[in-house]
């Protein structure tokens, strides 16, 4: 008997299973930038992944106070298939809006899928 606690294509199966618990799709964009000329740079945004399956959820938010206005930070949670492409430079086109990717969760054992924390803009 191996000590090993899942066995064959048990976690491919259970990966297969997170996507298909996926209710959402989203398109993942990537920055490029390019020089201006006058020592700045251009950003533009293209699109890296369409209709990938996704699900968005709420994490809450917070209120501050800067100069003189209340000011509310929701913040997100995006989950994706565990090898999918995404970095904490790219953006996140949903059908709820744009959001930005702040961290990407990765580097676990037995990964089944991949969670960045996202702010919407």
């Amino acid at each position: 008997m191996t000590d090993k606690l899942l066995q064959g294509l048990d976690l491919d199966y259970m990966r297969t299973e997170a996507v298909r618990a996926m209710p959402d799709t989203v398109d993942i964009q990537r920055q490029s930038k390019e020089l201006d000329g006058q020592g700045g740079f251009i950003v533009s945004w293209s699109e890296a992944y369409q209709n990938i399956p996704a699900r968005l959820t709420s994490r809450g938010g917070s209120e501050s106070t800067d100069t003189g206005r209340l000011d509310t930070q929701l913040s997100f949670t995006l989950t994706l298939a565990y090898d999918q492409s995404i970095e904490a430079d790219d953006r996140v086109l949903h059908s709820s809006g744009t959001y930005e990717v702040q961290s990407v969760d990765t580097g676990k054992s037995w990964t089944l899928s991949k969670r960045c924390q996202m702010r919407q803009i």
